[in-house]
């Protein structure tokens, strides 16, 4: 996601670290080694580091509910969908008027 967006943006990053982490990638944002795409989601102010919306391209994510097909044995599952579903739409809502 990162290559092709910085490749749409018109270069290509060297990218020298990777972490699945968001504590560990904005740690070493934090002590100067680099950039790091971070979601809206996980943005929390570290000392050091400051955020910076992109304009071109935006991102954006996909995400997927997988429950099994007979939910007799996991009754709350399609109401926790739901719950997340409510959640999605309310973020797509709020963040719809933030422009990059």
């Amino acid at each position: 996601m990162v290559a092709r967006a910085a490749a749409g943006a018109g270069f290509t990053p060297r990218i020298r670290f990777q972490t699945a982490s968001y504590d560990v990638a904005r740690a070493l944002v934090g002590t100067g080694i680099g950039v790091a795409p971070v979601s809206r989601l996980a943005l929390t102010p570290v000392r050091g580091t400051t955020h910076r919306p992109l304009a071109e391209p935006v991102l954006h994510r996909d995400l997927h509910a997988v429950t099994r097909s007979d939910t007799a044995l996991t009754p709350l599952a399609d109401a926790f969908r739901a719950l997340l579903t409510g959640v999605a739409d309310d973020l797509r809502s709020a963040w719809s008027h933030v422009t990059p």
